[in-house]
Formats: structure tokens, C-alpha cells, sequence
């Protein structure tokens, strides 16, 4: 674990006494908050980088503790997600899609592989990596787990996508080890001058200052392809999914799909359900109507308001 000085030491004492009282939080900033008003003798810079610097500190000395062997920390924490969606217990495919930027896509494969998504413009924070680990981990058949991408393909989607699988990786290591964990770039997959040929493309900036721009251009790769210009996301996802997923795990998705789809053909041409279906409705109906045909001695209309004083005189023990 780090070793924190000054200023950090003494906020990362307040954390650690707000962690030893094991309560909840549904975010990082809801930690803050437990305890801000007692540290603002410390704030020496203005309140909206105050702000940033004491939830970047939160955040990163959470990760640390994690690191450092408390793995159930978020989870004790219950902390919320806003980027993992399809994470509950009913969405039990070990495979999330990640999209560097929202799409539809994802969305409906997501909800027909019954898997988690992911989705991110910007930084990843530690904390999102260490729940998509757990939502891994919880749902891993034949201990194989699976984080697939859909980015830009250019230098900043291959590092969005690059630190975030090693993130996830190292996590799920801490969490369970024994899971066999594969990331999978799908812009990547086909090779550049494939992408180059399918997409528009645009000529990446040749600033030698930008090394994530540089370090391709020396590559030979002069040309990126943004996300939103591929049409059909959800071909190139499925088709990256059928290709690297686990035959096993695979024919358990078709095999369940396949099944609800047969079960939904045979209710809706079934007779007898169909009868059962509006007997039960007619039923229902009935019983209501029954119902509303009852007499009623008891009417709740009170002519001057309750005397509280004297109810409390009455309930008073001899």
C-alpha cells in the first residue's frame, strides 16, 4: 500500500474510520460527505479542485485496499456502477461488452446474450474495473469470462480498451483466480488495412508530443476510424462473440435462447393455455366484482379531529 503524507495521510484516517464503521455508500463522493464538514481546516485550494482532489484520493486509496487483499470492500460498500448496466443476478452470461461510445448495438445484444455492458467516454475509474470483475466472477461458467470491445481504432481506443482489460484482469485475479479471463478488441481483430478498407478513415495527427499518436504513426498506421461511422456494430460484435467465446459457453447461450423462443411458439398456439389464460382473467374479474358487492358497516369518516391528548391519556399504563 502507498504511503500517504501530510494532507492524504490525515483524510485517509477519516476514510479508514468511516470504513470501520460498516455502513453503505452508493458512490465515492457519498464518503466525502460523511465526513467533509470535519476536514475543511485542511482545504487549502479552492472548493471545486478541494472537491476533486479529496474524491480522487477517496478513489484511489479504495483501489489500494483492494489491492492490497480486501476484495469485498465495494461490495460491502455497495457502491453503484453508472457504467456496468445488466449487472443484476438474472443476467447470468459471463460476458460483458464494452462500447468506448454509447450505441444501440451493445445495448441489444446485451439484453439478448443476458450479459453485462459496459460503456465509457472518458477515463475508467478503479472502482468500475473492480465491479466488472465481481459481475465475472458471479456469472463464469466453466470458469471462462469474457470482456469484448467495440472502440475507435485508433491509439486512444486501443489504450481506453487496453487499461481497462488489464485492469479487470488483474482484478478478477485477486477475486478468483482460477477463472480463465480473455479480452477481446473487435475493431483489432481483422488486422488494419482490412479496417482501413471498410471504413472512412482520417490521418491521425503526426504531433510528436502525443505518444499514443506517435507510437502507431512509427508503426506504419497513419490512419484511425472512429466508432460512429460503422453501420453494422452489432454484425461485428456477434460475429466476434461466435468466434472467441468458449464452444461450451457458447452452445449454453443457444441452447438457451433457443428454448425460450420454443417455449413462447408453443404457449401462444396452445388452446388449452390460451383457456386456462381467460379463466383465470374471467375469474379474476369475478371475485372483483363480488367483491364490490359487499356491505361495509364501517365507515372512516371522523365529524372532529382526534383528541391526541386524550388517546395518550388512555394508553397510559395503571
Amino acid at each position: 500500500m502507498k504511503h500517504y503524507r501530510g494532507i492524504r495521510k490525515k483524510l485517509t484516517a477519516y476514510i479508514d474510520q468511516f470504513l470501520a464503521t460498516g455502513d453503505s455508500v452508493e458512490n465515492i463522493r457519498d464518503i466525502w460527505y460523511k465526513f467533509k464538514g470535519e476536514i475543511e481546516y485542511l482545504k487549502n485550494m479552492p472548493d471545486d479542485k478541494w472537491d476533486i482532489y479529496v474524491n480522487r484520493l477517496i478513489g484511489e486509496y479504495l483501489y489500494e485496499l483492494f489491492l492490497d487483499g480486501d476484495v469485498t470492500i465495494y461490495s460491502r460498500l455497495n457502491v453503484i456502477t453508472k457504467g456496468l448496466s445488466n449487472d443484476t443476478h438474472t443476467y447470468n452470461t459471463p460476458i460483458v461488452l464494452f462500447s468506448e461510445k454509447p450505441t444501440r448495438s451493445t445495448d441489444m445484444l446485451s439484453e439478448a446474450l443476458l450479459c453485462g455492458i459496459y460503456s465509457s467516454t472518458g477515463q475508467i475509474p478503479s472502482f468500475e474495473s473492480v465491479n466488472i470483475a465481481q459481475y465475472l466472477n458471479r456469472t463464469a461458467k466453466h470458469n471462462r469470462a469474457y470482456l469484448i470491445a467495440i472502440t475507435d481504432f485508433d491509439p486512444a481506443g486501443e489504450s481506453i480498451f487496453g487499461s481497462l482489460a488489464q485492469k479487470v484482469e488483474n482484478d478478477l485475479k485477486l477475486i478468483n483466480p482460477d477463472i480463465e479471463f480473455t479480452s477481446i478488441p473487435i475493431l483489432f481483430g481483422s488486422g488494419y488495412e482490412d479496417i482501413v478498407s471498410h471504413y472512412p478513415t482520417y490521418t491521425l495527427s503526426g504531433n510528436k508530443r502525443n505518444k499514443l499518436n506517435q507510437a502507431w504513426i512509427d508503426k506504419g498506421q497513419t490512419l484511425g476510424v472512429e466508432l460512429n461511422v460503422v453501420e453494422n456494430k452489432a454484425e461485428l460484435l456477434e460475429a466476434a462473440i461466435l468466434k472467441s467465446v468458449a464452444p461450451e459457453v457458447a452452445e449454453e447461450l443457444s441452447r438457451h435462447r433457443w428454448k425460450q423462443q420454443k417455449e413462447e411458439e408453443m404457449l401462444a398456439s396452445d388452446k388449452r393455455y390460451t383457456q386456462l389464460h381467460e379463466q383465470l382473467k374471467q375469474r379474476i374479474a369475478d371475485i372483483r366484482e363480488e367483491v364490490e358487492s359487499m356491505e361495509t358497516v364501517f365507515d372512516a369518516k371522523w365529524s372532529t379531529p382526534i383528541d391526541v391528548d386524550g388517546v395518550k391519556d388512555m394508553t397510559k399504563e395503571k
